[in-house]
């Protein structure tokens, strides 16, 4: 409050001196870093109190708020509101060029929405190569395919997209865009495969909505999509599909495999049941118990995620990783700390630098590699969040029988979402 005061008093007496035009109001600094880049773990429409709060005091001065507004409805909220004059979008109009266009015509559904990651934009900073996006891989390709925008096909075909992850929802509208006419297969009975049970993690809502973005664009493409509908490589054959993206996914080995203790190929007591994937976690296939161990592999947000939903649920949560921190590859997006304070909040206990060498069924033996040190903690279940492997097996059959596919995504190898995507967008732009 004092600060708001302070910083309000500064701005009025530039403003009666007639010293500025407009103020910019953001919210965070480097002593409350993580605020710059807001992410999942802040409120949308962030900045919209300090700019009511300073246009309070201008007579002259235009204020302009910034900081996690998202969309045109967080924007016309702000401005219809009173508490700026004008509003600043920037991660909304990288994952949306044309947010402006599509607000200004009456179609905001259009809108393919930030997911307030920072996975591409703000966490490639002081890298090598340009800034890009998750949701949408033409940011920083703009030499490469000319923008988001998509050339009609001077030849249309019959396009068959094998898996409603990301990857393939990804690729069906991309091809529809180009004018090919596209069917979307699907073994499950919704869209999104992994994408959506990362979205069903507290605050990563965002996500869903990505996936609704993409079910109305394949809808308004006229993309026939088919549910619950498994397609072996005699199906997909006998299909006849003049182009065929295989986007299959990935699945949890179910082997407690661990990249720190590579000489162990398989988890030792693994078979004394009570452990589970990540991803059976958040699908609501598993009954994990009271007293829960993760263990995270990757420090992103599989694990992280999913450790922060069985938290929520209420949990008696330990987490075990390789790593320094919990949270350690979303470093760099500046979303570890926010949720490594909430953890902590719930009570979860973090075990670092650490990994599991054996599982009795109710405990688990931990080793420390700084200074080898075991001890056993007791739970009620183990969930693995370890690396996944490639469900590439009808992508091979195909091969076997002579039909050419493109392989994209996990098929080809587990990886974030980015990756995903871009390989959907990509593997559209080929067909020719």
């Amino acid at each position: 409050a004092l600060q708001r005061e302070a910083l309000a008093e500064i701005v009025e007496l530039h403003d009666r001196s007639g010293d500025i035009d407009y103020v910019t109001c953001g919210v965070g600094s480097y002593f409350d870093f993580y605020k710059i880049m807001p992410t999942v773990h802040y409120p949308e429409k962030l900045g919209s109190g300090l700019a009511s709060v300073l246009k309070g005091v201008v007579k002259n001065a235009l204020v302009t708020a910034e900081a996690h507004i998202r969309t045109p409805e967080n924007a016309e909220t702000v401005l219809s509101e009173g508490h700026a004059d004008l509003v600043s979008i920037v991660r909304g109009q990288i994952a949306d060029p044309h947010l402006a266009i599509k607000a200004k015509e009456g179609r905001p559904e259009d809108v393919r929405g930030c997911l307030s990651c920072n996975q591409m934009c703000w966490g490639r900073r002081s890298r090598d190569y340009w800034i890009s996006c998750v949701v949408n891989p033409s940011a920083g390709r703009e030499f490469e395919w000319g923008g988001d925008r998509f050339a009609q096909s001077k030849s249309p075909k019959s396009v068959l997209v094998v898996g409603g992850g990301v990857a393939g929802l990804e690729a069906a509208r991309a091809a529809a865009e180009m004018g090919h006419r596209v069917t979307l297969a699907e073994a499950g009975s919704q869209l999104g495969g992994a994408f959506r049970l990362a979205g069903l993690q507290p605050r990563r809502a965002q996500i869903l909505d990505l996936i609704d973005w993409y079910e109305r664009q394949l809808m308004k493409l006229q993309v026939e999509v088919k549910l619950n509908t498994y397609m072996d490589a005699a199906e997909i054959a006998t299909f006849g599909a003049d182009e065929v993206i295989m986007a299959t996914g990935s699945l949890p080995p179910e082997t407690g495999f661990q990249k720190a203790l590579a000489h162990l190929e398989e988890l030792p007591g693994i078979a004394n049941g009570n452990v589970f994937s990540a991803e059976a976690v958040m699908a609501r296939e598993a009954r994990p118990g009271k007293r829960v161990i993760v263990l995270d592999e990757a420090g992103n947000w599989k694990g992280a995620g999913t450790a922060w939903k069985l938290a929520e649920d209420g949990h008696e949560l330990t987490i075990v990783t390789p790593a320094a921190m919990i949270g350690s590859e979303m470093q760099r997006t500046a979303a570890d700390f926010p949720l490594r304070r909430r953890l902590a909040q719930l009570g979860a206990r973090f075990v670092t630098e650490s990994g599991i060498l054996e599982w009795s069924g109710k405990a688990a033996k931990i080793t420390s590699f700084l200074d080898g040190k075991e001890e056993w903690i007791e739970a009620d279940a183990l969930i693995l969040s370890t690396t996944n492997m490639a469900n590439d097996a009808e992508h091979h059959a195909l091969e076997e029988i002579g039909i050419s596919a493109r392989l994209i995504g996990d098929a080809a190898a587990p990886r974030p979402a980015p990756y995903a995507i871009h390989e959907g967008r990509k593997a559209a732009l080929q067909i020719r």
